[in-house]
């Protein structure tokens, strides 16, 4: 690999290191928040998530095209899993750690030197949000806004030769959970990502670039505690 792209590799590196570094630290400084407030017996809920990623958005036109990208975000489409959990510090206000991986299967198609086999892309998605309920009923059921730092990173044999990138959004969000035992809550709600996205190759030409809309319509089940 020539000089000039070994460097560029290290700078993606770097970046992406420093970008998840930070989430880390805010990851951890919620980790902590959330162990003192749950011995001062605020309410904890934890529990995994399935969910549709689908971006809606995008990309500018691109100097030259590669049949190892996605030709549009929504070639990204997939469905997700991860986990999520929340801290009620009151009736109304709270945060939450949400995170999701989708995987799907882009790019390829006939080209002159023959048909070319779609490549694995893994998109992941996390999120700190600071949440606001806005309706209770007499059943504890709840519904809230919220809003926040969020990461995607865009992964796979797909993004492989670019670095994986990793772009910092602005997450908001909006959600449900209903009683449905116990210590049990089924949940529902829409973690959109707001972000810029910037793949380039090794030559600094940007093949994706442009505003980002990214929609994660969730649901799954909670286990609360005090």
């Amino acid at each position: 690999m020539p000089g000039g792209d070994r460097l560029r590799a290290r700078f993606t590196d770097l970046r992406a290191r420093a970008t998840i570094g930070r989430v880390a630290i805010v990851v951890a400084v919620l980790a902590t928040v959330l162990v003192r407030a749950a011995a001062a017996q605020a309410a904890v809920e934890l529990g995994p998530l399935l969910a549709l990623y689908a971006p809606v958005s995008g990309f500018q036109p691109a100097p030259y095209y590669t049949t190892r990208l996605p030709n549009s975000p929504g070639d990204l489409s997939g469905l997700a899993w991860g986990g999520e959990m929340r801290l009620w510090f009151a009736q109304r206000a709270g945060l939450q750690l949400q995170i999701a991986s989708a995987s799907s299967l882009v790019g390829g198609g006939n080209t002159p030197g023959g048909p070319v086999p779609s490549t694995p892309a893994r998109v992941l998605t996390a999120s700190v949000q600071a949440l606001y309920t806005v309706a209770t009923n007499a059943h504890s059921a709840r519904l809230w806004i919220g809003g926040g730092l969020g990461v995607v990173r865009h992964g796979g044999a797909a993004y492989a030769p670019y670095g994986a990138p990793v772009q910092l959004a602005t997450a908001l969000g909006l959600g449900s959970a209903i009683p449905i035992g116990r210590h049990l809550n089924a949940t529902v709600g829409l973690t959109t990502f707001l972000y810029s996205i910037d793949v380039s190759d090794s030559a600094g030409t940007s093949l994706e670039h442009g505003g980002q809309v990214d929609p994660l319509v969730h649901a799954g089940l909670v286990w609360s505690w005090r």
